[in-house]
């Protein structure tokens, strides 16, 4: 199992994000990079918001973790002991999103913090952290994050509206940029950052010819569970917990096929205008067997 440094600590710490090229073997991100080119729709489960200016953004967001590689993923213990050593305690599974941006689209995520939204949700720390791992190449060409170094460091920022979509506030956006780094981040198929929910991030159009897909898997601290009512799908749950094998063991069922994905109803919007909801069938709970760690 990969540990993390204290250099790399001391990096997410002072930048908002720490990169581990690598994380994965292309050889466990493959078969879910082309269930993902042979479905862009993921089966129906792709939800369309608007950006800014009206383009469709698409994801697919899931809270439920099921036996399928999505949801073993989020499990895997390299990825949940990482998020402990960055939040500095045990944590849980909030939720997941696969991020689609088909070629030639021209939906842009406007700049925004997570906590921006999480906050809304009755978070009462941002204590919350998100690994978002490149399943297909990411490039400026095809729409890469972006992120403002160190903004972190700025505390929640208001969220307004922005046309169509939501966004953080404009003024403080604009100082930011002024005073802070801009960063793009260029992923090879593997790569993973980890990064603070308080870090300004954005992505662009995607301009080329070719899909890029990343899969977003969030965590939150057990002691910081939301407190407002309706929150019971971002409550704490023990995560059962999966070696780092399980992906390339085959100890998965489908890809997605049998994955409970958010519809478009209630809270899943965060602001934005939802142009096209989906839904998809029921999944079985997660596996409990001897490889697995309540946690």
């Amino acid at each position: 199992m990969r540990e993390l440094s204290q250099d790399e600590i001391a990096k997410y710490c002072e930048d908002g994000y720490v990169r581990l090229p690598g994380f994965f073997a292309v050889e466990e991100i493959e078969p879910l990079q082309r269930a993902c080119h042979a479905d862009p729709s993921l089966g129906g489960a792709l939800m369309a918001f608007a950006d800014s200016a009206g383009n469709a953004q698409e994801v697919a967001l899931y809270t439920e973790l099921s036996n399928d590689l999505v949801g073993v993923l989020p499990r895997l213990q390299r990825v949940v002991t990482t998020a402990d050593a960055l939040l500095g305690g045990r944590c849980y599974h909030w939720h997941s999103k696969l991020s689609m941006k088909l070629p030639c689209s021209a939906g842009t995520w406007d700049w925004h913090q997570d906590y921006g939204y999480w906050y809304h949700q009755g978070v009462l720390r941002p204590d919350m952290l998100t690994v978002a791992i490149a399943v297909d190449e990411n490039t400026a060409e095809n729409g890469c994050m972006s992120v403002i170094k160190g903004s972190h460091k700025l505390g929640r920022i208001e969220h307004g509206r922005k046309g169509e979509a939501s966004g953080v506030d404009q003024a403080r956006l604009e100082q930011a940029l002024k005073q802070l780094e801009r960063v793009e981040w260029h992923l090879e198929i593997g790569d993973a950052i980890y990064f603070h929910c308080n870090l300004l991030h954005a992505s662009g159009p995607n301009r080329s010819a070719t899909p890029r897909t990343i899969i977003h898997c969030s965590y939150n601290v057990v002691d910081n569970s939301p407190f407002l009512p309706g929150q019971e799908a971002h409550a704490y749950r023990p995560l059962a917990v999966m070696p780092d094998s399980a992906i390339l063991d085959g100890a998965w069922d489908t890809v997605f096929d049998n994955q409970v994905f958010i519809d478009g109803d209630g809270n899943s919007g965060y602001g934005y205008k939802v142009l096209r909801a989906g839904s998809r069938a029921d999944s079985q709970p997660p596996r409990m067997d001897v490889s697995t760690e309540l946690y």
